[in-house]
């Protein structure tokens, strides 16, 4: 029997929407703004380096976060591997 899974991430603030003003939520990015403290190293408290979710990467968390800012997630993916300056534009 196959299986099927729903995940909902409810309020996990990967980009504001356009009335972001009227509700106080202007650069609303929680994702975003996770995977920057951790490529800076702000986050190495029990774990160290750049923000890694594969299995949520690979159900599309990252694509959606890229699709709802516009913009690519920084301080999360290959390129912070090395050097993390190259995923803040440093």
């Amino acid at each position: 029997m196959k299986r099927a899974f729903i995940m909902v991430l409810d309020s996990f603030g990967i980009g504001a929407t356009e009335d972001a003003d009227r509700f106080g939520d202007v650069g609303a990015d929680t994702l975003g703004h996770i995977a920057e403290a951790c490529a800076k190293g702000e986050a190495d408290h029990g774990r160290k380096g750049p923000l890694n979710l594969p299995n949520l990467t690979r159900l599309g968390l990252v694509k959606a976060h890229e699709g709802s800012t516009g913009k690519n997630c920084r301080g999360y993916g290959w390129q912070c591997r090395s050097d993390w300056r190259l995923c803040l534009g440093a």
